[in-house]
């Protein structure tokens, strides 16, 4: 079996040049090649990047330290001077302090592990706007949208972490019940308009059946890319048509399709186009050949 020096095309047996970029095939004796030769594209040297360590060094978290506690003191003592208490340098002040943990929190920390990090890095953050909505008056405000919605954030990005890939039915579940969570509280922040019953439980239980069934489908279907992309794109399908009917339930009470059958007329004919050319090999084999994969 050989390639294209130029573009790793795989090349037919007699070939004198290939056929997509035209260079000149040069083939040694056949009978004198070594048997399991590694292909062309997998004997290139592969360029290993080297790690980054981006735990800071004590003396720029010294550095750091010092660059950032000038403009605080002097923001204070102003502040101070003028008012005799504080007022306007709390913003700023609180500003520096979360600069300074975002910084400093890998160095004080030894031994500490990405998940470690990211929970202070959003705790922080979290606990940053509740203070500043605290401050300016009336207590929650605002700052409740922006806490939940990085709860939220943690949550997807901190399960993975506490539970392997390999148990991912577990994972989807727990971003499921965060998400559900996350749209209950907004829905009795903002009112108690009962939206989220009668839309936001549907979608996200469509959205929950989607992703399992593509999962499925990727986990069943071993050496079967094709298979398991025409499984998701069909599961994409049925969710959009699905957030359209419930949508016109709950807006004009009726149980009617409007806008879904546009995109889900380009997605649901792709989606059988991959599944007929996963199950037949010569569909698959003159694809291949003729858009050279």
């Amino acid at each position: 079996m050989a390639y294209c020096v130029r573009c790793g095309v795989e090349l037919q047996k007699g070939l004198k040049s290939c056929p997509l970029c035209d260079t000149e095939v040069l083939l040694p004796d056949e009978q004198g090649m070594e048997e399991g030769l590694v292909p062309f594209s997998e004997r290139i040297p592969r360029n290993v990047r080297p790690r980054v360590n981006l735990t800071p060094s004590r003396s720029f978290i010294v550095l750091a330290t010092f660059i950032l506690l000038v403009p605080l003191l002097v923001t204070l003592i102003i502040d101070f001077t003028a008012n005799r208490t504080i007022t306007w340098s709390f913003y700023p002040i609180t500003s520096l302090i979360l600069l300074w943990i975002l910084i400093a929190y890998p160095y004080l920390l030894k031994g500490h592990t990405a998940f470690q990090v990211i929970t202070m890095d959003i705790l922080s953050i979290a606990v940053f706007l509740l203070s500043l909505d605290l401050y300016s008056g009336s207590f929650p405000e605002w700052s409740q949208y922006p806490a939940l919605s990085l709860l939220l954030i943690w949550i997807y990005i901190v399960a993975p972490f506490l539970i392997t890939w390999k148990r991912i039915y577990l994972i989807i579940a727990i971003w499921l019940f965060g998400t559900g969570g996350f749209l209950y509280a907004i829905d009795k922040l903002t009112g108690g308009r009962d939206w989220f019953m009668p839309v936001g439980l549907p979608i996200l239980v469509l959205v929950g059946f989607a992703a399992i069934i593509t999962v499925i489908s990727a986990k069943t279907s071993k050496h079967k890319t094709l298979m398991a992309i025409g499984t998701a794109i069909f599961a994409l399908s049925v969710l959009i048509i699905g957030i359209d009917v419930v949508i016109n339930i709950y807006i004009m009470e009726k149980f009617i399709v409007t806008w879904s059958p546009i995109p889900a007329a380009v997605l649901i004919p792709t989606a059988i186009f991959l599944i007929i050319v996963n199950y037949n090999n010569d569909l698959k084999a003159y694809l291949i050949k003729k858009f050279h994969m």
